[in-house]
């Protein structure tokens, strides 16, 4: 699953998420946190930071608030 930060992912994310830990759907969430998101991070990119198994940043400042974060620069 493909998400970039509109809340209604978040619903999604979390099924597909438990359905992978009771081994009935195997999924992978990748979360890409919007290119305007300089300093911090969204409140969708807060909450699935936890669930995401990868999470783009697009801005190098924020590895220091996303810890699971991984900067690829610009995506285009």
């Amino acid at each position: 699953i493909f998400c970039n930060g509109p809340g209604t992912c978040i619903p999604i994310c979390l099924v597909a998420f438990l359905l992978r830990c009771i081994f009935v759907l195997d999924c992978r969430i990748v979360f890409i946190e919007s290119f305007c998101r300089v300093r911090t991070l969204s409140l969708s990119g807060k909450i699935l930071q936890w669930f995401a198994d990868v999470f783009v940043i697009q801005w190098p400042q924020l590895t220091n608030v996303c810890f699971r974060g991984k900067y690829f620069g610009r995506l285009t």
